[in-house]
């Protein structure tokens, strides 16, 4: 409920360097649903509301660098709610370091057709150790290994994960 997008973590500035570097055309719409200090179901509460208000808004893909091992219904509810305005939901793999086939990591392994499940490789294209992976699961992989991007207040950082390679 505020319009306060600052960023007290980096991640999401990092994230949206990333996405912003990779072409001049690119509109971003940021929306922050992770508050440090809110229990966990507040945060999961804004999540849907975030993806909800992506959708009212006409996006036309949602990036999720974030998630967690419990599935929620009303999240995958909205990610559908999405994928019937035709938006596109790339989701970070995660990176506890196992196989998704048989632990899940949500968003990303909800079974719906919008979402493409993203893990992070290395320079010769090798799962990092840190990524969740998965055959069945998992879409694509995509460089997540020390991405250089922006950091709050104007200057850079280097971060590693399936959040960079979903960027």
């Amino acid at each position: 409920n505020s319009n306060d997008v600052s960023d007290q973590h980096g991640h999401g500035t990092h994230i949206s360097g990333i996405i912003c570097s990779t072409t001049s055309q690119a509109h971003v719409m940021i929306l922050k649903y992770f508050d440090s200090q809110s229990p966990a179901g507040q945060n999961l509460k804004n999540t849907i509301r975030a993806i909800q208000y992506a959708t009212q808004m006409g996006a036309r893909l949602i990036n999720y660098s974030g998630g967690g091992r419990l599935a929620s219904t009303e999240e995958a509810k909205a990610i559908q709610m999405a994928g019937e305005k035709n938006i596109l939901f790339i989701a970070a793999a995660g990176n506890e370091k196992s196989d998704s086939d048989l632990t899940p990591f949500f968003p990303a392994d909800y079974d719906l057709p919008n979402i493409i499940s993203v893990t992070a490789i290395d320079a010769r294209e090798r799962v990092l150790p840190s990524s969740n992976f998965g055959v069945r699961t998992v879409d694509i992989a995509a460089p997540g290994l020390n991405i250089r991007s922006t950091a709050p207040g104007g200057g850079f950082d280097v971060m590693t994960g399936t959040s960079q390679a979903t960027a």
